[in-house]
């Protein structure tokens, strides 16, 4: 066999592995682009939203929002269901329990919000706030 002819078999027997590689690092790249476009525009979306409420509205909806859903999800561990069971169920069941999940859930943060009204008249009773608002965005 001559240099020539074993270098095209070598040649040959590389280039699908060679392909199959570029390939791979194609799609990776194309997946990494499309994460870091999904994430800028997720950012520049909350950006965007604390521009038009405030920083202040802003942290308090995304505080409600996640004890909104902290809450539910205790409401459907403590019913031994899960989002998955509620998927199963036919519609008339479905909105049955989601109606009753919603009821739970508003009275759930009604008592919250009683909670923290009272927490903050027992810590200054005369109404005043003595020093800068400090926003507690953590559930």
């Amino acid at each position: 066999m001559s240099i020539s002819a074993l270098g095209a078999s070598v040649i040959g027997a590389l280039l699908p592995k060679a392909a199959d590689a570029i390939s791979k690092s194609v799609n990776a790249a194309d997946t990494a682009a499309v994460k870091a476009s999904e994430s800028k525009t997720k950012t520049q979306a909350t950006l965007d939203a604390i521009r038009e409420k405030g920083i202040y509205q802003w942290a308090q909806e995304v505080k409600a929002e996640k004890l909104k859903e902290k809450l539910r999800a205790e409401i459907l561990e403590s019913r031994g269901t899960s989002e998955g069971d509620l998927a199963k169920l036919d519609p008339r069941q479905r909105a049955s329990a989601e109606s009753s999940i919603a009821e739970e859930l508003a009275r759930r943060i009604k008592e919250a919000m009683l909670e923290m009204l009272e927490n903050q008249a027992k810590a200054d009773p005369e109404g005043k706030q003595a020093g800068p608002s400090i926003i507690d965005i953590k559930v």
